[in-house]
């Protein structure tokens, strides 16, 4: 595979990007206007039209939240958003749509308090939406090349398959990728405990290799701070006995290539190449500024960064999606795979038993990830699994911080 060879038929956006999808976007600022959004979506998913749901739930403003917000907003793979508000919470949906159509997206937006309640609220927002579709089915196709993906990459419910097969098939896969001058973006640094240095070698140049050291050391007093070691029973039960152990497992899926820096939450890649995404939020503020989520909302966090797509590795299984981009779920267990092949879509545990080599395992990946750029549904998409949630982390966009502030008594 080389990076200018072909992908797929993409769809061009005004402002140089490209997606593998043509969704509409539906945005909530509050959870009060949640419930409207979630019926205007439901009238056309029966119709099996690419309609999904994203917000925020809290009534306060959050830098971290409006990133994300806006980032969603024009993301790759969307090309028509709706904001709906309630019309009393302090994210304010018409600076979204305004954004978003600054940046060259098809957008509307309205508070429920306006337009006369709830069903109103959906009658309104499936007229508008119907009129989206016949917009952007107008879009413009173009050619997408290898070189133009951006994949995510997260592990979820690890055993000690994910390691030795599932992650390890995917630090392949995103060799590959970087060699393709492609992007992929890793992220769960409070999975990597113990490989500072491992990483900091792995950074470009000295700068890069500061960043790195600067947000394992932040990710490692967060830790400390607030008890959370991510390693579950369930990982234990799968024969995971540390988190040092897990750490080596789950950072295999990093592959072996520069890393090119380190991205804050909804922030892009500056270049092509291999990234670290940091999640952890970069000061201490009371009672909580930070909660601890699952796998689909930290596959949120990869989709806030241009991914087209995100693999997701699990040995014990695992049965989530994520709404905008696809999400293609791998395990390295055998019987993970006999037991839930209806929501797995890649076993990698052929590598284990010495039926396959670890190369011929990257090239279906890779011939499956090329169906699903064409248009073949993962089976998240195709069982409507959308899950994924916001939370506040109070980071400092464009800079890298240390984590000193998490040290204090708790």
């Amino acid at each position: 595979m080389k990076s200018d060879d072909f992908l797929c038929t993409g769809y061009e956006r005004a402002d140089g990007t490209k997606g593998i999808r043509n969704k509409i976007l539906i945005i909530y600022t509050v959870e009060c206007s949640m419930h409207v959004c979630q019926r205007v979506a439901e009238y056309f998913q029966t119709k099996n039209e690419d309609v999904e749901v994203v917000g925020s739930i809290a009534c306060l403003d959050n830098q971290v939240i409006i990133r994300r917000l806006l980032r969603y907003s024009i993301h790759p793979n969307v090309g028509a958003t709706l904001v709906i508000g309630m019309g009393c919470e302090h994210t304010q949906p018409h600076l979204i749509s305004e954004f978003a159509r600054k940046n060259g997206r098809l957008s509307e937006w309205f508070s429920i308090q306006e337009v006369g309640g709830t069903a109103k609220g959906i009658e309104l927002g499936i007229k508008i939406i119907s009129d989206q579709f016949t917009k952007i089915k107008k879009t413009k196709s173009v050619p997408m090349v290898v070189g133009d993906l951006i994949v995510g990459g997260e592990c979820g419910g690890s055993d000690f398959t994910s390691g030795l097969a599932g992650n390890a098939l995917v630090g392949s896969f995103f060799d590959r990728l970087v060699d393709c001058h492609a992007t992929a973006i890793f992220e769960e640094l409070c999975e990597a405990i113990g490989l500072c240095d491992y990483l900091v070698s792995r950074g470009v140049n000295e700068d890069v290799g500061r960043q790195i050291a600067l947000t394992y050391k932040k990710t490692v007093d967060y830790c400390k701070a607030y008890g959370v070691f991510s390693i579950s029973p369930g990982n234990m039960t799968g024969g995971l006995s540390t988190i040092e152990e897990k750490s080596m497992g789950s950072t295999a899926k990093s592959g072996t290539r520069p890393i090119q820096g380190v991205l804050k939450i909804a922030e892009t890649p500056k270049k092509k190449g291999l990234w670290l995404l940091d999640m952890i939020p970069d000061e201490r503020l009371e009672p909580c500024c930070f909660l601890q989520a699952g796998d689909a909302t930290d596959m949120l966090e990869l989709i806030a960064s241009n991914c087209h797509i995100v693999l997701l590795v699990t040995g014990r299984g695992h049965v989530v999606g994520a709404p905008i981009s696809p999400v293609i779920k791998i395990t390295g267990n055998p019987r993970t795979y006999a037991a839930m092949s209806d929501d797995i879509d890649i076993n990698a545990s052929a590598v284990l038993c010495s039926e396959k080599t670890m190369d011929a395992l990257t090239d279906e990946l890779f011939a499956y990830v090329k169906a699903v750029c064409n248009g073949t549904r993962s089976h998240a998409e195709r069982l409507g699994h959308r899950e994924g949630s916001m939370f506040f982390n109070y980071q400092a966009p464009n800079q890298v911080l240390s984590g000193c502030c998490f040290t204090k008594n708790r």
